[in-house]
């Protein structure tokens, strides 16, 4: 199968390590030149959860998306991965993804937050827009080393909801569960969307804000009680826009800090490098989702106006 990742970071890196190793015909496209050069030259390496290096993946094809060809085009039937950040979903790349994928290529989004599906419908047929929900854990370590830090699941769907898997997509799952991903097709994407952006919105800006590490929210009574607000507030936006979730979402919030204990937040993880966050996209979007019926949302308002704080001062 063939299978090509736009987006070189852990989640790309992880994905394609594991999809070559057991044979799909994987290609992963960089950002810079120099990252290429590297996953070139020293082949991607893959460490487990059991700390076990796996062997180096030669068989990945390594390119740069921004030197790929005016007439470059993917197989008929393949499937891209889109592993990069929102902020790098522009028009200019939006217009070269629509003639890499051709009239039969797919793409299936594993970008945070919401509106990026909205975006690319500009641009691509509806039928060609998949979007992904990963609990996969990855950290990249050094130059084409990848570690897969916690096994999760990933669900992959059309929002909106559509009939019955085709054939392409359930050859995509197989494959996905063939290189040892827990991956399952979801008839309800929109309510697993919703549900990841609630559970981002909550943990990712307190991280972000206090410096601290997921599991560290729950260790104080003052820390909780500020999830509890971000929850109650996105919780009160979702019942104002009819928008379908579990009733124990606050429990899963939980567990995932839980779960995820010793994690640095990827929000976090921006702020300590000095580069764009995804605040834009998160709580962003549900402040929008919340002016667009005139509520107020001041808790999520607090929490974005300080993280975007943090980005000017790391300037």
């Amino acid at each position: 199968m063939d299978i090509h990742i736009v987006g070189a970071g852990s989640l790309g890196l992880l994905f394609g390590s594991k999809l070559a190793q057991v044979g799909a015909n994987v290609t992963i496209y960089t950002r810079t030149s120099s990252q290429a050069v590297e996953l070139q030259d020293q082949g991607l390496s893959l460490i487990t959860e059991m700390n076990l290096v796996t062997e180096k993946t030669s068989a990945v094809k390594i390119r740069v998306w921004d030197e790929i060809e005016d007439s470059y085009c993917i197989e008929e039937n393949a499937w891209i991965l889109l592993t990069m950040k929102q902020k790098d979903l522009t028009d200019a790349f939006a217009r070269k993804l629509q003639h890499v994928l051709g009239e039969t290529g797919r793409v299936c989004c594993f970008q945070n937050g919401v509106g990026h599906v909205q975006f690319l419908e500009q641009y691509l047929q509806p039928q060609q827009i998949y979007t992904a929900i990963t609990t996969e854990a990855a950290r990249r370590d050094e130059g084409a080393v990848v570690r897969h830090t916690g096994q999760g699941e990933t669900r992959i769907g059309r929002m909106g909801g559509h009939a019955e898997a085709s054939e392409h997509e359930i050859h995509l799952i197989n494959w996905l569960q063939r290189a040892g991903f827990k991956a399952f097709m979801s008839k309800n994407i929109d309510m697993d969307v919703y549900r990841k952006l609630l559970i981002n919105a909550v943990i990712n800006p307190l991280t972000a804000i206090m410096r601290i590490k997921n599991g560290q929210l729950l260790e104080t009574s003052e820390r909780v009680q500020c999830m509890r607000w971000l929850y109650e507030e996105t919780m009160f936006i979702y019942r104002a826009h009819n928008i379908p979730v579990e009733q124990n979402l606050w429990e899963q919030v939980n567990q995932v800090c839980r779960s995820t204990s010793a994690n640095t937040s990827s929000m976090l993880k921006d702020i300590l490098n000095g580069t764009e966050s995804e605040i834009k996209w998160i709580n962003g979007s549900l402040l929008r989702m919340a002016d667009d019926l005139g509520i107020d949302a001041p808790v999520n308002r607090m929490v974005y106006t300080l993280v975007k704080a943090m980005h000017q001062s790391n300037t």
